[in-house]
């Protein structure tokens, strides 16, 4: 009987980087998300599996619980030296924020259509008339047709304080409509801001207050359930996640 032992294949470098690249994106990843990168996008589970393996053996990334039996991926010092990012973004998320970037990755890499989540270097390159001090890590680009910007909102609470949620979501309205940059892009069609909440009656309720201000008239407001946010929510500390209203 001939014993055969299988060596696991060599992961490139290449492969490396597309990987801690996209987890400095997200701050978080999970497999299934991981295998929507193009350079990902033909392997199989197990080259993915064997990828992750490979990053925390380099100590590139390592895993965190994220609800129940799940767990996530975050960027290690050695990652973010790797890609050039801040310390500050490694290790694992706090609970609000482990909720929001979940629900970013959900929205750009696993919902019904790609998206592509910015960051501060990349709208001050690509977007040099909206970039300034303070501006919000929220962004997103949307490659369809013309091609639209979008700020991203995620509601961590639970049932309540819709109308909290409304008035933050004028605010954002206003002071984007403000600004000259911005004012351009809503009046091309190509600017929205899509709130994110966990439940489907909550999201009716949210869109349905919004159609009564005037503001929400400007630009294109979207309000998107996210059902899958809802074990990370009810498993989380409940004081930690009432603290965040919508970011």
């Amino acid at each position: 009987m001939t014993t055969v032992t299988r060596q696991s294949e060599a992961v490139s470098e290449e492969l490396l980087d597309a990987a801690v690249e996209h987890v400095a994106r997200y701050r978080l990843t999970i497999s299934a998300a991981l295998s929507q990168l193009p350079a990902l996008s033909s392997s199989s589970p197990i080259a993915i599996k064997n990828l992750l393996r490979e990053c925390r053996r380099r100590s590139l990334l390592n895993s965190a619980p994220l609800c129940q039996a799940q767990t996530y991926w975050h960027l290690t010092i050695k990652g973010a030296q790797r890609c050039g990012m801040s310390e500050e973004r490694t290790g694992p998320l706090s609970e609000p924020a482990k909720i929001r970037a979940y629900a970013f990755l959900l929205f750009c890499c696993l919902s019904d259509k790609p998206r592509h989540r910015l960051t501060s270097p990349e709208i001050e390159c690509h977007f040099p008339e909206l970039h300034r001090t303070g501006l919000p890590q929220g962004y997103f680009f949307d490659p369809q047709g013309e091609g639209r910007l979008g700020l991203l909102r995620v509601d961590a609470g639970q049932r309540g304080r819709w109308d909290r949620i409304v008035e933050s979501l004028r605010e954002d309205i206003s002071t984007h409509f403000e600004q000259p940059g911005f004012r351009r892009l809503i009046r091309a069609n190509r600017f929205e801001i899509t709130l994110l909440t966990v439940f489907p009656q909550k999201a009716r309720r949210i869109d349905e207050a919004l159609t009564t201000h005037r503001d929400a008239h400007r630009l294109p407001v979207r309000v998107v359930s996210l059902p899958e946010l809802l074990p990370l929510i009810t498993s989380a500390p409940r004081k930690e996640v009432r603290r965040s209203h919508v970011h």
